[in-house]
């Protein structure tokens, strides 16, 4: 237990949490120095910020079931089960879920005449997961509806993983202002690793005569790393662990790349691709391989023997040849694109659609956004609406960030309805931080300065 907090600690308990799309508080913009972490061509405008790592939190989940298609609760009782019959209805032919959590341990950002640098370091985990009706079909009802059919596994896939990254950032504005380009590079060190094989495929055809169980595997391999560290009997012990989670050989460089450029006083579009690279997995590494194989199981005789699990799991294991080692592998970060078109009404008021997409898993879903953000002196505040093409789900979301004094302070939700009936939902963020921000009146113009010595 000692060994699972502190790792959870380090990778969750700091600071933010973000949702799968972070759409909401990407419409902040400059106005958040984290912002640049979505977009690295964000200028801060202020000529030195600071994080508060301790005072941002949140939590975020986005999937295709709503809470009530997972949770029930049977008349007259009060305890609520995990009901695959009433999941299996609601399933649709591809369903997801994606949770995406970063940790702003340390953010520095210095504005420049023509841009501004930014120092940071942060602590991140996915979880992407994919299934399709025959998966949850099986779960319900084992393979009673696929008798003389074949239930089929192929479109089943899971990645997680957690890694934590130190980097610098540096964005310049060009044609007079109109052009902007950024880019971060960073040091990743990963720190836990699991994943089936993106080619991995299997199946159980049931024969309608004998009900016997024809299984297929090909490429079933699983690779993982640092999990040692989560479900080894043998405590580490704690320097190990922190030694591990600090210094360790899965490391690797990677880079965000951003722009934005405003062909006309109105219009401005942006695209941002981030976390480029991959991780070769070389510590604490592990593979688990299974032979692409093609059997028949036609049962066991169980009737008067002990341990009769244990035969029949024994019996299933030796007709497939599979082997582990510990083999480093690659895997590429989990790459997010944004693309952005706004419109500026005044330049106070803009409106944009904003488009997301993760490359975790190959057939992820994209996220689309259109939104409204009204810049007041001290503040911005927005609205915006969501869509995802999965599960046709559309979400109201809303962000505020703030430029009183020294301190700022930001808000931003995907979706604010969750708050009234989380049940009827299938995604729920929150994101709230403060931040130290010191040199505003200096980028604004001297018009817009009020002297107190003139009133």
């Amino acid at each position: 237990m000692k060994k699972l907090v502190i790792i959870i600690l380090f990778v969750f308990g700091v600071t933010s949490v973000n949702a799968q799309g972070y759409l909401s508080f990407y419409q902040l913009r400059d106005i958040i120095p984290q912002t640049q972490g979505l977009q690295p061509a964000f200028v801060p405008n202020n000529s030195l910020t600071i994080s508060l790592p301790g005072a941002n939190v949140g939590f975020a989940i986005q999937g295709d079931l709503k809470l009530e298609e997972i949770l029930h609760r049977p008349d007259g009782q009060r305890d609520f089960t995990l009901d695959f019959n009433i999941m299996n209805e609601a399933a649709q032919d591809e369903n997801f879920l994606n949770l995406d959590l970063t940790s702003n341990l340390f953010h520095l950002g210095i504005k420049t005449k023509n841009g501004g640098y930014s120092f940071f370091a942060n602590a991140r985990a996915t979880f992407n997961f994919t299934y399709g009706r025959d998966f949850i079909d099986f779960l319900a009802n084992g393979n009673s509806n696929k008798i003389g059919g074949t239930v089929d596994f192929s479109d089943t896939r899971i990645r997680m993983e957690a890694y934590h990254e130190v980097g610098i950032g540096y964005a310049r504005r060009f044609l007079e202002n109109r052009l902007t380009i950024g880019a971060r590079a960073k040091l990743v060190s990963g720190i836990f690793h699991a994943s089936l094989d993106e080619n991995a495929s299997g199946s159980l055809s049931t024969d309608a005569t004998d009900f016997s169980w024809q299984i297929a595997v090909q490429n079933g391999t699983a690779n993982v790393a640092g999990l040692d560290y989560l479900t080894n009997s043998d405590d580490p012990a704690y320097d190990d662990i922190v030694g591990y989670l600090l210094n360790n050989e899965n490391r690797t460089v990677a880079f965000d790349i951003g722009a934005k450029f405003r062909p006309l006083k109105w219009l401005e579009v942006e695209a941002a691709v981030n976390d480029i690279g991959s991780i070769e997995w070389k510590d604490n590494a592990r593979n688990y391989n299974t032979a692409d194989t093609t059997v028949t199981f036609v049962g066991v005789e169980l009737d008067g023997i002990q341990d009769s699990g244990e035969v029949f799991k024994d019996s299933i294991e030796n007709k497939f040849n599979s082997n582990e080692t510990t083999l480093a592998f690659k895997t590429n970060l989990p790459r997010k694109v944004y693309l952005t078109a706004s419109a500026y009404l005044t330049p106070d008021d803009r409106f944009s659609i904003t488009y997301f997409k993760s490359n975790a898993l190959s057939n992820l879903p994209a996220n689309y956004a259109l939104s409204y953000n009204h810049k007041f002196d001290k503040f911005v505040f927005g609205i915006l609406g969501t869509y995802r093409r999965a599960n046709n789900e559309t979400n109201i979301g809303a962000n505020l960030g703030t430029n009183i004094g020294p301190l700022q302070l930001y808000l931003a939700m995907d979706n604010v309805l969750v708050m009234n009936r989380p049940e009827r939902f299938s995604k729920a963020d929150f994101r709230f931080g403060l931040n130290l921000m010191f040199g505003y009146k200096k980028w604004r113009k001297k018009s817009d300065v009020i002297d107190l010595d003139e009133l």
